[in-house]
């Protein structure tokens, strides 16, 4: 029973390792790590961390129940990278993790703060395992109105797909 623990625990450990190394050679140079979609116009933009990278880049100082502290957070600002699925009309995302965990987010609220898709924090690039590529930070220090679990169950990290409903 004890070598059948043991060896359990040991095929956990190397499907573990496995799963990471998947998830980080998943993202290699040049590799898609952002899917815009916009099925209703049959528009699908694909992103590298290159293209993401060549747009205007914002800094974010904000603290979160994910973080110790103030952090600094800097990407693209998200209203600019859903800006390329050229369509005005659109009100609300779905945001997807890696995982497939997803959740609805309103276009306004990109209007109306400075939420970034950051792909660093305090300087250091994210990586699949923790939370890269993309990780959806709103400036919730900066905004009372925004420091509410609302807006918290909206902080996806692992972003992988944007789709407009």
């Amino acid at each position: 029973m004890h070598s059948l623990l043991t060896l359990g625990k040991q095929l956990f450990s190397v499907l573990f390792v496995l799963a990471n190394l998947f998830a980080t050679a998943a993202f290699a140079a040049g590799d898609v790590v952002l899917t815009l979609e916009n099925t209703s116009e049959g528009v699908v933009v694909e992103l590298t961390e290159d293209d993401l990278m060549a747009l205007p880049q914002a800094v974010v100082l904000t603290e979160n129940e994910f973080v110790d502290g103030l952090a600094e957070f800097s990407g693209p600002l998200a209203r600019d990278v859903i800006a390329l699925l050229n369509d005005p009309d659109m009100d609300m995302l779905t945001l997807t993790a890696i995982n497939d965990y997803s959740v609805e987010v309103p276009v306004v609220d990109f209007a109306e703060y400075d939420v970034i898709f950051a792909l660093f924090q305090n300087g250091n690039r994210f990586s699949p395992r923790d939370k890269g590529p993309v990780w959806v930070i709103y400036p919730m220090t900066d905004h009372e109105e925004l420091q509410d679990r609302v807006y918290n169950d909206r902080l996806i990290w692992q972003l992988v797909r944007v789709s407009a409903l």
